[in-house]
């Protein structure tokens, strides 16, 4: 019976973690042992809520019994015990309170991840939610603000190839496939003896020549989007076109 609630608790627990959009997120940024105190505290949560449901079961049976035995002439002399009943029927070896008391935990946990109103955020929702969480990171924070606001993003990547464009989307919840989608207006890489910013594309000149923006027909800015891996990224900051031609930037040759 114990292996069977600890199964139960830990599975839940994992489900959870791993389905719930906000959960995951805190899912991702834990390591070590507190991955599992994290599953097991969200496991324990279900198991206890499982007991609760159980317990107002067999306060119901108890209330139903005292009922039904306080009017014998309506429901027979013979006494009724269904609390009593309840407490002990088993099924395949496991008592009844136990096994219905698992039943509301799964319950409980599929409710949570799959049909209440924060599993299924529509996107005003899941940008709050991004808003909220990345308060607590420097990098996520600065990538919200690029998205909100429309301001352009300096990506540079482990590669030193540099990436200047508006983050269309960033994903940070799906573990190894973290990822940013630029609109570019600028690429090229840094220079690694003179430490400046050699231009390779210029974008924005080609939107303006071909009367390309983000909404344009048949083909728009985000037919050039990149997607960045973020493992793959060294840094991000804010771009100043002012601050870049004070650090100094010139066009490949």
């Amino acid at each position: 019976m114990g292996t069977a609630i600890f199964m139960v608790l830990m599975v839940c627990g994992y489900w959870y973690t791993s389905t719930d959009l906000s959960t995951r997120f805190k899912f991702k940024r834990t390591s070590g042992w507190d991955v599992y105190f994290l599953v097991a505290l969200y496991g324990c949560i279900f198991v206890l809520q499982g007991i609760l449901a159980t317990a107002l079961v067999w306060i119901t049976l108890l209330l139903a019994s005292l009922f039904m035995n306080a009017l014998p002439g309506w429901f027979g002399p013979e006494d009724h015990n269904f609390h009593i009943d309840f407490m002990t029927w088993s099924f395949l070896g496991i008592q009844a309170p136990v096994v219905i008391m698992l039943s509301f935990a799964v319950l409980f946990c599929l409710y949570r991840s799959n049909w209440a109103g924060s599993a299924r955020l529509d996107s005003q929702g899941r940008r709050k939610l991004y808003k909220h969480l990345s308060r607590t990171n420097g990098f996520e924070g600065l990538l919200y603000q690029c998205m909100e606001t429309g301001q352009l993003a300096w990506v540079t990547l482990k590669s030193q190839r540099v990436y200047i464009g508006m983050v269309h989307r960033g994903t940070f919840d799906s573990f190894d496939t973290n990822n940013l989608v630029l609109i570019p207006m600028l690429t090229g890489y840094r220079d690694r003896h003179k430490g400046c910013f050699v231009v390779e594309n210029n974008y924005s000149a080609w939107y303006a020549s071909h009367d390309i923006d983000l909404t344009s027909e048949p083909q728009s800015a985000l037919d050039f989007r990149k997607v960045v891996l973020l493992s793959e990224v060294e840094s991000v900051s804010l771009f100043d076109p002012a601050h870049t031609l004070a650090l100094g930037m010139q066009n490949a040759e």
